[in-house]
C-alpha cells in the first residue's frame, strides 16, 4: 500500500475502531503517516517507542492492594496512563513494536487484544495502532509472536511511491531542487541498506527530509547530507543542485513565459518544472503552460499534476489560505483542460 493510500486507509479504519498494525523498510514514513491521519482526523496520538518497553512499562509497576480493598493491582504511568484516561478520540500507537522482547509482547498482548490491565479497560475513544520493520532489516526484529499478530485486525504492508513523498515534499516546503532531483533520478528515492557501520549507506525518504531541513536551514556542506542519505547519494544530488545557476528566474519565466530561455539540459527542465509547480495558481496557470507548452510533454505533465495534487492535499489538510482561489476555476484552466493535452494529464490525476 502507497503512503498515501495507507494514511487515508487509516482515516476510514480508525472510527471503525480497526486495529492496523503496519510493516515497511525504516523511514518509507509508517508513522509518520500515522500521525498525519490522526492529525486529520482529530485526534489525539500517543505514541510508545518499542525498544523501550518493558512488561512493567506496558503494565505498570505493582501496587499493594489500598486499605479494604484485598487486590494487588499495576500502577500506570507514561502514555499507557493516559491512553486509560482518555475522554476524547485517541490512538495508541505501539511504533517499532518488532524490536520489544519476546515478554514485552507478551504484556502487550492483553491489552492490544481486550485493552485491560488488572481488569480495567481502556476507554472506547481509544484505538490501537502499530509499526514495525520486518526481519533483515537492520532494526533488531526477531520476528513476533503469533498470539500477537493475529489480535490486530489486518497487517499491511507500506511502501514508498515518487509521487507520494513529492507531494509531501511540496506541502512541507522541501526545496524544489530536492524534488526535482527526486523526479530527475527515482531510484534514489529508496536504495537503503543496512550496514553495521555508523554510516549511512543509502536513501530512503526520512533522510531526504533530513536533507531538506537541512537546506532549508543553509547548511548544504557534504559531510552533511552524506551523513542524511549516504555519500553516493549526497554527491549526485549536490552535483544536481548546482544546476540552479543555469536556470531561468522563475518569477520571469511567469512573466513572459514565451521568451523566457529554457535549459537543454534535462536535469535542469525537471528543475525549472518543479519550480513553475510549486507556485502555480489559478492567476498564473496561462503563463506558466505557456511555458511548460515548450518543454517536452513529460516535464508539462509532471509539473500540473503535481500543482493538483499539491492543492488537493493543502485542502485535504485545511492548509489553503482563506481567499484561495482553486486552479480549476481560473479561464485558462477551462481553455486547457478540454485540449487533447490536457485531458490527458488531468486523467492522470487522484
Amino acid at each position: 500500500m502507497h503512503i498515501s493510500k495507507y494514511c487515508e486507509f487509516l482515516t476510514h479504519a480508525w472510527p471503525k475502531h480497526r486495529k492496523v498494525l503496519t510493516r515497511g523498510k525504516p523511514g518509507v514514513g509508517k508513522t509518520v503517516g500515522a500521525r498525519d491521519a490522526a492529525e486529520l482526523l482529530g485526534y489525539d496520538f500517543i505514541s510508545l517507542s518499542g525498544p523501550l518497553l518493558t512488561p512493567v512499562v506496558v503494565r505498570g509497576y505493582p501496587r499493594p492492594p489500598t486499605e479494604g480493598d484485598g487486590d494487588a493491582t499495576h500502577c500506570l504511568f507514561g502514555g499507557i496512563a493516559r491512553a486509560f484516561r482518555a475522554v476524547k478520540p485517541t490512538v495508541l500507537f505501539w511504533d517499532d513494536l518488532g524490536a520489544t522482547s519476546e515478554e514485552t509482547m507478551k504484556a502487550v498482548l492483553e491489552l492490544v487484544q481486550f485493552g485491560q490491565i488488572d481488569g480495567r479497560t481502556m476507554p472506547d475513544c481509544v484505538v490501537q495502532a502499530g509499526a514495525t520493520n520486518d526481519i533483515g532489516q537492520g532494526a533488531g526484529v526477531q520476528g513476533m509472536i503469533e498470539p500477537l499478530k493475529t489480535r490486530w485486525d489486518t497487517i499491511i504492508e507500506v511502501e514508498t511511491d515518487l509521487d507520494d513523498v513529492v507531494n509531501y515534499g511540496l506541502v512541507h516546503g522541501w526545496p524544489t531542487d530536492l524534488l526535482a532531483f527526486l523526479r530527475n533520478t527515482p531510484d534514489a528515492l529508496h536504495d537503503w541498506k543496512p550496514s553495521k557501520s555508523i554510516t549511512i549507506d543509502g536513501a530512503c525518504p526520512r533522510g531526504w527530509e533530513h536533507v531538506a531541513e537541512w537546506i532549508n536551514a543553509l547548511f548544504d556542506d557534504p559531510e552533511v547530507i552524506s551523513g542524511c542519505v549516504g555519500r553516493g547519494r549526497a554527491t549526485q544530488y549536490l552535483a544536481f543542485r548546482a544546476l540552479i545557476n543555469e536556470l531561468p528566474d522563475v518569477n520571469q519565466v511567469l512573466l513572459d513565459p514565451e521568451h523566457s530561455p529554457v535549459p537543454d539540459n534535462p536535469s535542469a527542465r525537471f528543475l525549472v518544472a518543479m519550480a513553475l509547480s510549486a507556485k502555480m495558481s489559478a492567476g498564473n496557470f496561462g503563463q506558466a503552460v505557456k511555458y511548460l507548452n515548450r518543454l517536452p510533454a513529460m516535464f508539462r505533465a509532471c509539473a500540473i499534476r503535481d500543482a493538483f495534487r499539491l492543492e488537493t492535499s493543502l485542502r485535504r489538510e485545511r492548509k489553503l489560505p482563506a481567499n484561495y482561489r482553486a486552479l480549476a476555476t481560473c479561464r485558462d484552466f477551462n481553455a486547457w483542460v478540454v485540449s487533447d493535452d490536457g485531458k490527458e494529464i488531468m486523467s492522470a490525476v487522484d
